[in-house]
């Protein structure tokens, strides 16, 4: 299911691609607004160059001291053409940070939903499996020599697979979502079938078997998922190019899927019950939007905070994910008053361990420690719920 890291981690790398489109998106502005300063061959003097090159300096370094203030401050013995280009760049660079902002954050909230959608369609691929095998087992009928094979085709007739096709809930959300698996897709599971598949010593005890018991029925579907679509490399790989977080995703999507199939039972009405990507949607959402939303509104504060307690060193030269994961922490530990502190820094330690540097671990514990019990003294940082300090 669903949980709290797998929401950090994804609102880290939505955030890590606002701050790295905010510095590519304020070169490309500063480019075009200094193409303004070159000299036009058809009416400018090449001679004055020189002065072409000052106004273009002069502008970029404008638009680098005014980007924090959205405008220029000083215009004393400066052109006005300049003052103009230079806020008119500033203009447009906050204008479309906005749309690169709101873009990235709608990629982020899809990315849990897109979570939902590939639950959707590995629940019907037992049914494209059965479908494959049905055409094999045509094939094999119709040839000029048809070799007695010990295979029953159980797949075909397997009442698991038989109910997941009747399951009207998965029919209407797959209708709902616009669910399939195209052509080209279903090609690969036909490679899949024959490469794999009936390869697999597990399957083959299944398909030779003359009257597989419901629970035998409904584990080589378990086996398939848990050892076959989640753990050979060749599938992972393939589902990796469809979902591009396919290696976050894979637990979830493994967890939810294995708990529909074991907790099918033949005699319930309906025998499945479709899982929910999260637990607590509404909470979870608010802590994601919240996350991503209010980190970038206290990023240069924030910024503040982590400076002071870095040693000699500059803030620019902080790894970036380290700075993010770090402000992500603060954020987490000041606005969600039942996390405890100590639960916030291990999950972002154990984040920093899997997406940043060797040393993030160390340097990012060594600074939330830190400002955790400092904030927290400032009455900044604030617990409260059972096993908490109230200190509010």
């Amino acid at each position: 299911m669903l949980n709290r890291r797998i929401l950090r981690v994804k609102a880290m790398q939505a955030l890590y691609s606002y701050f790295t489109a905010r510095e590519s998106l304020k070169e490309v502005v500063r480019e075009k607004m200094e193409s303004q300063f070159y000299p036009d061959p058809a009416k400018d003097d090449f001679s004055e160059s020189d002065k072409f090159t000052e106004r273009r300096k002069l502008a970029s370094k404008l638009f680098d001291e005014n980007l924090p203030a959205r405008k220029v401050q000083n215009t004393e013995d400066v052109e006005e053409d300049v003052v103009d280009a230079v806020n008119a760049a500033i203009e447009e660079y906050y204008k479309e940070l906005q749309k690169e902002r709101r873009t990235i954050k709608k990629d982020m909230l899809d990315d849990v939903d897109d979570i939902n959608k590939l639950y959707l369609k590995l629940m019907i691929l037992p049914i494209e499996i059965a479908h494959i095998e049905k055409l094999e087992q045509e094939k094999k009928l119709k040839a000029y020599i048809n070799k007695d094979s010990p295979w029953k085709w159980n797949f075909i007739t397997n009442p698991v697979v038989d109910d997941l096709t009747k399951f009207e809930d998965l029919t209407k959300a797959v209708i709902d979502e616009n669910i399939a698996w195209d052509t080209d897709q279903v090609d690969q599971l036909k490679t899949w079938f024959k490469d794999i598949f009936r390869k697999d010593e597990v399957i083959n005890n299944y398909e030779t078997n003359e009257a597989p018991t419901i629970d035998e029925h409904k584990d080589v579907i378990l086996h398939m998922f848990k050892k076959i679509i989640f753990k050979n490399e060749s599938v992972s790989e393939y589902l990796s190019e469809m979902d591009l977080r396919w290696s976050e995703n894979k637990p979830i999507l493994k967890s939810l899927v294995a708990k529909t199939f074991q907790d099918y039972e033949q005699e319930l009405d309906p025998p499945f019950e479709l899982k929910s990507v999260s637990k607590n949607a509404d909470e979870d959402m608010e802590f994601f939007n919240v996350m991503f939303d209010e980190t970038l509104a206290k990023s240069s504060e924030l910024d503040a905070l982590i400076e002071k307690k870095i040693k000699n060193w500059d803030i620019s030269r902080v790894a970036m994910t380290d700075r993010i994961i770090l402000k992500m922490a603060i954020t987490e530990m000041m606005q969600f008053h039942s996390i405890p502190t100590k639960v916030t820094i291990n999950e972002f330690i154990e984040i920093s361990k899997q997406y940043s540097t060797p040393k993030s671990k160390q340097f990012v514990n060594g600074i939330l420690d830190v400002l955790a019990n400092e904030l927290t003294s400032d009455g900044v940082i604030r617990k409260s719920g059972r096993g908490l300090i109230d200190n509010k």
